[in-house]
């Protein structure tokens, strides 16, 4: 029950207030499903062409169990997908777009959170997650999605396979790449770097990309690998996924744009690690936002301003 350490994380790495041209972090993983040498290695070439590893680490599934890394990765999926209708309440501007895009009051409807709507429709995990719907079935908003199945509005219908697919004796491979140039670009021109190495590749496939063919190709690779898409992503996913030790995570606190934000003023540490709990905030001059994804496109002085803001 410890992760496997191939490149440890270096100690006290540089934060953004060092001198020189600011730096650039992403964190890479790939899905249980695709752990294989072939995919890790897709992964690690794409990523070398724009930066250093400074952290590789293989996570078994015992680990995921024993530290709850997916409850803490999706905080408020499983808080909507447990209790939708407090969490519904909690969040009107939630309910609203549920509402509006479903055409239902929350009230009349049959919303039901996935793990009891495998019990209660008789669906499995795998069932809730490849269950393809039309458009105007399917609602994603704030981090959260709904999905309706048999006449119920299932959320976070995907939450039950993600679980039951990191149980033993599943691996899940994590790397973190520096790159000494933070242009606005830099997320994109990785993951592009890191889709061409996958599909140049017989040997590794895009994962369901038949049943995906339809969306772009960046949401047809999300259950392939994942990719951190902006600077605040960076942030929690090494919070998650980085250790530096047997059992010892990354505080969020201590990551390089923690300390950053911290040393800024912008925030205080214990704020930034309430958030990393709370992800869904609200920001004074623009309502509710979802932080893994509020801060994409943004540059570090725009992310400084909207941690101000919250």
């Amino acid at each position: 029950m410890k992760p496997d350490i191939i490149i440890p994380y270096p100690a006290r790495e540089c934060s953004f207030t060092d001198p020189g041209p600011r730096p650039a972090f992403a964190v890479a993983y790939v899905r249980p499903e695709t752990n294989t040498v072939l995919y890790e290695r897709a992964i690690l070439a794409g990523l070398r062409a724009h930066g250093k590893i400074i952290y590789c680490a293989n996570l078994p599934a015992t680990v995921f169990e024993r530290d709850k890394i997916l409850e803490r990765h999706y905080p408020s999926q499983f808080r909507f997908a447990r209790d939708p209708f407090g969490e519904l309440s909690r969040y009107p501007e939630i309910r609203s777009r549920m509402e509006e895009h479903f055409c239902v009051r929350r009230d009349k409807a049959r919303v039901l959170g996935s793990f009891d709507a495998m019990s209660q429709l008789g669906i499995s995990e795998e069932r809730l997650l490849e269950t393809i719907v039309p458009e105007s079935d399917y609602l994603g908003c704030w981090g959260q999605s709904f999905k309706r199945i048999a006449g119920a509005i299932i959320v976070n219908p995907n939450l039950p396979a993600i679980v039951l697919r990191h149980k033993p004796p599943a691996n899940v491979f994590a790397v973190v790449v520096r790159c000494a140039d933070c242009s606005d670009k830099f997320f994109d021109e990785v993951n592009e770097a890191i889709f061409r190495e996958i599909t140049s590749r017989s040997e590794t496939p895009i994962i369901d990309g038949e049943k995906l063919d339809a969306l772009v190709w960046w949401e047809r690779i999300r259950r392939t690998y994942h990719l951190s898409a902006n600077h605040v992503m960076t942030m929690l996913d090494m919070s998650d996924f980085v250790y530096t030790g047997d059992a010892a995570s990354l505080a969020v606190t201590d990551t390089p744009l923690g300390r950053w934000l911290i040393e800024e003023g912008a925030i205080s540490a214990e704020k930034l690690a309430f958030l990393k709990s709370w992800p869904l905030a609200r920001r004074r001059s623009a309502g509710l936002v979802y932080l893994p994804t509020a801060a994409r496109g943004m540059t570090l002085d725009q992310i400084r301003t909207l941690m101000k803001d919250l």
